[in-house]
């Protein structure tokens, strides 16, 4: 019963796709209505060369969202979200991989109600408001790499955006607040590659649980996030900005809670008609990451027993997570440039860190479809050695875009 209830919502979502946000409806048309939009891309990620012998090869996969706005009134609608991508690490192992472990779950499921133009309250699933680059980074895999690190998703609880400011001359500023836990309910089912809580290196199960733990997974509504965007300021045209703090609780493998903070900003210059760069930077931190787990400790000698007998640690990680780009647009081509780091200091088994540098080009083709091809130098951690390897790997997309 749960299964094919959840497949039916499946289902609804991939029929009536519709922006993450809740958007207004669209005027001089009745009520219900429906709105949407499908933004997905199939990525090729090809390593020749890396320290890590299993990385070597290629992999395709699908990364993207489907999502949908029912209208039943100017003031009221439901807004889901489906996603698609990988639930598992791929290593392709000198062979080449395509679409495996792909997996997809509904990220967002909310009911909404704009009282005024200026208020919008909502409640239900959805991603908490935290960093922005998640959304929005161009080029390939800086969105995905991003989406993966900080984006506080599957969020069950309530939130308000209120534009706290609106003027000509100071801009639009708006600012968000929510409170929630991680989604546990049937609503959290992962459709295609359905695998056991906890057993495996998957970063989702066949749906989520109180006993895989982790920040914010703690059944109560004690987690909260706030934020502030701003932009179409008179005096400083074609800047935006995202400040945003959040606190979670720990799970059941944690120990303390977790504090989050992330600024970003854009700013787009233009060069003539056709010919724009766009700058763009985020920096994310976590203090506490994690809920500061517990995690298996060196290993103590007991006298009594006469031998060594295994301990637990609390871990207390500081994660920095930094993107630096700049892409610049000529009609409907483009170029872009991105450096991310990933950086985290433990107090015991020590992680190096990791860092990636994209360079990619593309252009718009037609009936919604582009593509992009680039090239990726990357440093990441070994696993289990404590070291860096290197990688060199061409990259690939092919995107489609529609609204309906």
């Amino acid at each position: 019963m749960r299964l094919t209830l959840a497949a039916a919502t499946l289902g609804l979502l991939a029929v009536c796709a519709a922006p993450a946000r809740a958007q207004p409806a669209p005027p001089g048309v009745g009520f219900p209505q429906i709105a949407g939009e499908a933004n997905l891309g199939l990525y090729t990620l090809g390593t020749p060369g890396s320290t890590d012998r299993r990385q070597r090869g290629a992999s395709s996969f699908l990364f993207g969202e489907i999502a949908g706005g029912l209208h039943l009134s100017p003031q009221f609608s439901i807004q889901g979200l489906l996603h698609v991508e990988p639930v598992g690490e791929v290593e392709p192992n000198g062979t080449w991989t395509g679409l495996r472990y792909q997996g997809a779950y509904i990220e967002t499921l909310s009911l909404n109600w704009r009282p005024t133009e200026r208020l919008n309250l909502f409640g239900g699933k959805f991603s908490a408001p935290f960093g922005y680059g998640h959304h929005v980074f161009p080029g390939i895999l800086p969105l995905i790499r991003a989406h993966e690190t900080y984006l506080i998703r599957e969020s069950a609880g309530f939130g308000a955006t209120a534009t706290v400011i609106s003027s000509e001359r100071f801009g639009e500023h708006d600012l968000s607040a929510a409170v929630f836990t991680l989604d546990t309910s049937l609503f959290s089912n992962t459709a295609f590659t359905r695998k056991p809580c906890c057993e495996g290196d998957f970063e989702r199960f066949r749906r989520n649980y109180r006993a895989q733990g982790g920040a914010g997974n703690t059944g109560r509504l004690d987690n909260f996030a706030i934020a502030l965007d701003g932009d179409r300021i008179g005096w400083l045209p074609n800047f935006s900005y995202h400040l945003a703090l959040l606190s979670r609780g720990p799970g059941r493998d944690g120990t303390d809670r977790e504090w989050g903070y992330a600024a970003g900003a854009r700013y787009q210059v233009s060069w003539q008609r056709d010919l724009r760069t766009l700058f763009y930077a985020e920096h994310v931190e976590f203090r506490g990451a994690g809920g500061r787990p517990l995690e298996a400790g060196p290993e103590l000698f007991d006298e009594d027993e006469g031998g060594s007998l295994p301990s637990e640690v609390a871990v207390s990680e500081r994660r920095r997570f930094t993107t630096l780009g700049a892409q610049t647009t000529y009609g409907p081509w483009r170029a872009n440039i991105a450096w991310q780091r990933d950086q985290r200091k433990r107090s015991v088994n020590p992680v190096p860190t990791a860092s990636y540098l994209e360079i990619s080009a593309g252009r718009e083709l037609f009936w919604g479809f582009s593509a992009d091809i680039g090239y990726q130098y990357a440093r990441y951690p070994l696993e289990d050695e404590g070291r860096r390897g290197q990688s060199n790997s061409l990259l690939g997309v092919l995107r489609y875009r529609a609204s309906f």
